[in-house]
């Protein structure tokens, strides 16, 4: 459920990125950093682990994951719609959400994360495919339900490791007298 609602707020930044981009609000390289990145507190493979959990739950298929440098690519499945054009006839497009992210520990029990969502646009038509256009994801929201998101998943990993795992018994040897 978690994860529809997340791929739904994606999908209305970009039906709203489309009207941002009409107004053409302009965004300093900063004002872009901080809103894509947080500090979690957690160790690098924690935050690793729960960035994959929440990206999987919104239903991004993973495309590529490397712990070691912390890059994290996925894509989530969308349906393509028919077109028609004058000059190439009946084809489709597709627009397809994109995430990347990267994470890095910045000082023990801080690991930094930055997420970017792109919107890719693709049409093909008898021809074969067109280039992929990517756009943006600018909307404010999108990246604060997701960290939240991230943060509620490292909360609940840092009480699973914490809490002691219940001891395995087995059930007593059964003698029976002679």
């Amino acid at each position: 459920m978690r994860g529809m609602l997340f791929a739904g707020a994606v999908a209305l930044a970009c039906a709203g990125g489309v009207a941002e981009a009409a107004k053409k609000v302009e965004r300093s390289a900063l004002e872009i950093q901080q809103m894509q990145s947080r500090d979690i507190e957690g160790d690098k493979a924690l935050v690793f682990g729960a960035v994959m959990t929440v990206l999987q739950d919104a239903g991004y298929r993973i495309q590529a994951a490397d712990k070691d440098t912390g890059l994290i690519t996925g894509v989530s499945s969308t349906k393509s719609k028919l077109t028609y054009s004058l000059w190439s006839g009946f084809g489709k497009s597709k627009k397809s959400p994109v995430v990347s992210a990267f994470i890095e520990e910045r000082a023990p029990g801080v690991t930094n994360v930055r997420l970017s969502f792109v919107m890719a646009k693709v049409r093909s038509t008898l021809y074969g495919s067109g280039a992929q256009d990517e756009e943006p994801i600018y909307d404010p929201a999108v990246y604060s339900d997701a960290f939240e998101k991230i943060n509620q998943s490292v909360f609940v990993r840092k009480n699973m490791a914490a809490s002691p795992a219940a001891p395995v018994t087995t059930p007593a040897a059964v003698t029976t007298p002679q």
